[in-house]
């Protein structure tokens, strides 16, 4: 279920997939707190909620971006840039990052990992 984490272009099934999102998940949970929390400690603010808010808006920032690299590094190594769908599907899936973090924002690459390199066909 977690093997070959750090290689993009190996196609996973949908287990594999599960535990690609899972592992990516807790990693950008991870990044999006650590980065969150710095912000808002360098707020020079006393009021907690001010802090809260602009850490929040960071992590959202932090969210967004590794999503959109995740994305980047599936279609680039699955050989996947080429095709205009899977494209606009990683856009989609940049965009649900935005208003949902990497909990919706990681499920397109997660999906993506499952496709068929271009090139790569089953076989006639």
């Amino acid at each position: 279920m977690f093997k070959e984490l750090t290689t993009f272009s190996y196609r996973r099934n949908p287990k594999e997939a599960t535990g690609f999102y899972l592992a990516y998940l807790l990693v950008g949970f991870l990044l999006g707190g650590v980065f969150g929390g710095l912000s808002a400690l360098t707020q020079n603010t006393v009021n907690f909620e001010e802090a809260f808010q602009a850490g929040a808006k960071i992590g959202a920032i932090v969210g967004t971006l590794y999503c959109a690299a995740i994305s980047c590094m599936v279609l680039l190594y699955r050989r996947l840039h080429t095709n205009l769908g899977y494209i606009l599907l990683a856009l989609v899936g940049i965009i649900a990052s935005f208003f949902g973090g990497a909990l919706l924002g990681l499920i397109v690459p997660a999906f993506l990992t499952t496709r068929d390199a271009e090139g790569e066909g089953r076989g006639v």
